[in-house]
């Protein structure tokens, strides 16, 4: 009966310590504008207007269903009201904190586990764990980057998933009910394919239940594959997703497996080993984050910082194994870190070389590693010793994390920080370009586009916006100018065209705004039916003249 209390009273501390150290400091994100691919993911998405319209949801991004109902269901609360979408987040946050504690727990009551000395403090590391996931403030842009919540929602299904099966297999192993045994397992199941649906990066979930059935589970020489076989099962669910609904390339925003046509996958595989390295550096020493970092593509393996970092990581793999017999849970951490890296750190080149989102998942690795690494620092000293350190590292967290989340206040105040950090950078100052147009500072806007432009000559998008500047200004001569350096650099994008055609139309050139709106509803603008009319009449155009085939705009 007292062991009992004592059980209820630990988790309720847990509980309430994590909620309420998570909800301080995430306190000043609640508010926080939408930012970057929260436009086209929800702001300018129709996609997600009718929670009911499940068929609209699916087809614009299959592979992330859940991701954008739960979008959805933000949408239907609440519209554009960030209130609600970022409470979402914090929630999913807190709960994934909340599995990391309970997904060691387990883990210390393995076989493998349960009769080494670390499990006698099994609690307090678990504890410990639990907090360094929630405060470190690496998990800022998983959290407080709305759509973002791809990350942090895709790691609570992927913790449900393998705490529920560590549960059924323990149940199973003490010869408990096969009942509900069994009903931990079919919920493993369904967390997984949850999982399968929320982001792709889940994908490495099958090989880390049979990497942690080796590690913890195995009584055996021989593992048990009929509980791993229905969970290898699922790594079909994604590629298959991918094949059937054709997504596997830009579709709207989408840009899974699709990159650059100048970055090939040795390129990106030997980028990612610097990347890699500035993860691990971000996970020990959280400093000068950076929504946008500037990170050249690497073209040669004999340069010293790629060699260099190659070097250091297969270093780190290798001393994970010759420790593994002895620290089996610091291995295991560091073999965490780099299994669930691997679908966004690999050969696959995407996009953006780099973001700290993606190390959401990796924390659970670095959460275990941190708390176990400090416990063995201190194994033969003074527990007290130990809770002081871990107390004052994650204070330095909740700090650190807290300050963070000012960045995110608006886009002025984000794109800020990053034009700071990454000078070199031409995105940075297109998208504060666009924040201080939407504060009427419309001298800085231009110089911000100007910049953007010397960086990169060819930014499309950058000489369009400007255009907009321009246009808005009544300097239709510049507008027309920049709307047609933006065609030359890509002609099928439709909104240079409709921009340019509303600016001959200012200037009565009648023909040449009605061929410039009639491409650009050819390729997929909506234009105002009453503005057609006028141009149509004004023009002296009887029928279309372009009836291009619609194409959507590639989002950068």
């Amino acid at each position: 009966m007292i062991a009992r209390i004592f059980n209820q009273k630990y988790k309720l501390v847990v509980l309430s310590s994590a909620f309420l150290l998570g909800i301080f400091i995430y306190s000043n994100t609640l508010y926080s504008s939408f930012h970057l691919d929260d436009i086209v993911s929800v702001v300018d998405n129709p996609a997600i207007r009718n929670i009911l319209n499940l068929q609209a949801i699916w087809n614009f991004w299959p592979t992330r269903f859940i991701t954008y109902f739960s979008v959805a269901l933000n949408y239907h609360i609440s519209q554009l009201n960030v209130f609600s979408y970022h409470f979402f987040n914090l929630v999913v946050h807190l709960s994934s904190g909340i599995l990391v504690w309970w997904f060691m727990l387990l883990t210390f009551s393995t076989p493998a586990m349960k009769g080494q000395k670390i499990a006698e403090h099994a609690k307090l590391i678990a504890f410990f764990a639990g907090l360094i996931f929630i405060t470190h403030p690496i998990q800022t842009q998983g959290v407080t980057y709305i759509i973002q919540r791809a990350a942090s929602l895709a790691t609570l299904f992927y913790l449900a998933s393998l705490s529920l099966y560590v549960k059924s297999r323990l149940l199973q192993q003490q010869g408990e009910s096969l009942v509900v045994s069994r009903l931990f397992y079919y919920g493993s199941l369904i967390a997984a394919v949850m999982a399968m649906f929320t982001k792709e990066m889940t994908i490495t979930l099958p090989f880390m239940v049979l990497f942690y059935e080796s590690c913890f589970l195995k009584t055996k020489e021989k593992l048990n594959w009929k509980y791993l076989v229905p969970f290898l099962a699922t790594l079909l669910i994604i590629p298959l997703t991918m094949f059937l609904t054709k997504s596997v390339d830009f579709v709207g925003m989408r840009r899974v497996l699709k990159a650059p046509s100048n970055i090939s996958s040795w390129q990106y595989l030997l980028t990612q080993l610097r990347v890699m390295v500035t993860y691990l550096r971000l996970l020990f020493i959280p400093i000068n984050q950076n929504l946008d970092y500037y990170y050249p593509i690497a073209k040669n393996l004999i340069k010293l910082p790629i060699l260099a970092s190659l070097i250091f990581l297969v270093s780190i793999l290798i001393i994970a194994m010759r420790i593994f017999s002895k620290y089996r849970l610091i291995s295991f951490s560091i073999f965490w870190f780099f299994l669930t890296l691997l679908p966004e750190s690999s050969v696959i080149p995407i996009y953006d070389v780099i973001f700290e989102h993606r190390l959401y998942l990796p924390m659970v690795g670095f959460s275990f590693f941190l708390a176990s690494f400090i416990y063995y620092l201190f194994e033969n000293k003074s527990s007290k010793s130990m809770v002081i350190l871990l107390l004052i590292i994650i204070s330095c967290y909740a700090i650190l994390t807290y300050r963070r989340n000012f960045i995110w206040k608006d886009e002025l105040t984000l794109w800020n920080d990053v034009v700071h950090k990454s000078p070199k950078k031409a995105r940075p100052y297109f998208n504060r370009g666009n924040a201080y147009i939407d504060q009427g500072s419309i001298q800085q806007a231009i110089s911000d586009f100007n910049k953007a432009i010397e960086i990169n000559p060819s930014y499309v998008k950058a000489y369009n916006n400007r255009g907009n500047v321009y246009a808005d200004q009544s300097n239709f001569t510049q507008a027309i100018s920049d709307y047609t350096k933006s065609i030359e650099l890509n002609s099928n994008l439709a909104e240079p065209y409709n921009n340019r055609g509303t600016a001959y139309y200012a200037i009565k050139e009648y023909g040449k705004a009605w061929a410039d709106v009639y491409k650009a509803e050819g390729l997929g603008c909506v234009v105002n039916p009453e503005f057609l009319a006028t141009l149509k009449k004004v023009s002296g155009r009887n029928k279309q003249v372009y009836s291009l085939p619609k194409v959507k705009e590639q989002f950068e």
